[in-house]
């Protein structure tokens, strides 16, 4: 996997973020002519004479939201991944969980470091979709995917 920096590596907490954005998304509303709104809303006055906060301190915000979601598709697939794993675990002709297992394990090395053990449980999985649903409806894209991970394994 790759090594993503943890969010709010740079001393920014999530409140701070948050009052960020907020105060950004204020003032573009403010700037913005009543008319062209739904509903003009008072744009949030920066407390203690504060000024709003700048594009770069707005883009670093939103930098590390980002880096926050993208932490959770990792997790996210980990928790597919378990929960696949069990289900082919108790019925290990269940064609669906094997390709989605397979997907699963494809998704988290092509979006981690490459990982060649991952292809190999992905390939190993796709090939167990065929085996109980040559015909279904997933089998091509099985079969193209199987040529997608053989071809990231060849040296």
């Amino acid at each position: 996997m790759r090594e993503w920096r943890k969010p709010f590596s740079l001393g920014l907490g999530l409140a701070i973020v948050v009052a960020i954005l907020a105060s950004a998304a204020a003032q573009e509303k403010a700037s913005i002519p009543a008319a062209t709104l739904e509903k003009p809303k008072a744009a949030i006055p920066p407390q203690d004479g504060a000024k709003a906060p700048d594009k770069p301190m707005q883009a670093e915000a939103h930098y590390e939201i980002g880096v926050m979601y993208h932490e959770r598709v990792f997790e996210s697939l980990d928790q597919a991944i378990a929960e696949y794993e069990k289900s082919v675990k108790l019925k290990p002709e269940y064609a669906e969980a094997h390709f989605n297992l397979a997907l699963s394990y494809h998704t988290k090395a092509k979006l981690g470091t490459d990982d060649k053990n991952l292809y190999r449980k992905a390939l190993a999985e796709y090939k167990l979709y065929l085996k109980y649903s040559p015909n279904g409806e997933l089998a091509a894209k099985a079969k193209q995917n199987i040529k997608a991970v053989e071809a990231r394994l060849r040296p």
